[in-house]
């Protein structure tokens, strides 16, 4: 399988001093408030079981997760960075977390399914995009959308028009397209499915090109 996935209840979370490393600890003493803290513990949580399963480690606290200055954590395992791609997502009462050391690039989403007013379908979809409707579908594209910017690895915020999905396919345009290019612009895989009940979860990934 091209990626492995684990998924953490945020409600039934273990005691973070048996999970995470000093240096772990140390920054999210720096947390402030509470639901940051879970999502944050959560995410953590996800990613360490799902590299400790890739690589057959017992203890977690031997796996930290660190923030880089793009925003994008890095992962160590005893304190040596390793290069296995990753990507963590949280949404309401769920963390998720996906690893794989056959892709070079990879992003996922989670996102509750929930009506959303007319408007915000205007501000964030290009009308090429809107193939169907209805909340199941917008939230499944909305996850697409997501793991796509995050498979650029930029950590920058792009304009959500710049990078689009039809029919499971991705497009991208201004901005996110010059990103892509500097990738080496590889074909990209978006896998989306309804998970968990009444969540819409998607899986974006691809090798990554030489850059000639």
């Amino acid at each position: 399988m091209a990626y492995q996935i684990e998924v953490v209840d945020l409600t039934t979370l273990p005691p973070a001093n048996g999970i995470l490393s000093l240096r772990e600890q140390a920054y999210y003493q720096t947390l402030r408030f509470p639901k940051r803290r879970t999502e944050w513990l959560g995410g953590r949580v996800a990613l360490k079981r799902v590299v400790a399963r890739q690589l057959c480690l017992s203890d977690l606290a031997q796996i930290e997760i660190l923030p880089q200055e793009n925003g994008k954590p890095q992962l160590l395992v005893e304190q040596k960075p390793l290069t296995l791609a990753h990507s963590i997502t949280h949404s309401h009462d769920f963390a998720v977390a996906a690893v794989s050391g056959e892709s070079a690039l990879l992003g996922i989403d989670l996102e509750k399914i929930t009506h959303r007013i007319e408007a915000w379908k205007r501000d964030f979809f290009h009308p090429n995009e809107l193939t169907s409707d209805g909340d199941d579908f917008l939230t499944a594209l909305w996850t697409q959308k997501e793991a796509l910017v995050k498979l650029l690895g930029t950590g920058l915020s792009l304009r959500s028009k710049e990078v689009c999905c039809v029919g499971g396919k991705p497009q991208f345009f201004g901005r996110a397209l010059e990103l892509y290019n500097e990738l080496g612009h590889p074909p990209i895989t978006v896998v989306t499915e309804r998970w968990p009940s009444g969540y819409m979860l998607s899986v974006a990934f691809s090798a990554a090109r030489e850059i000639s």
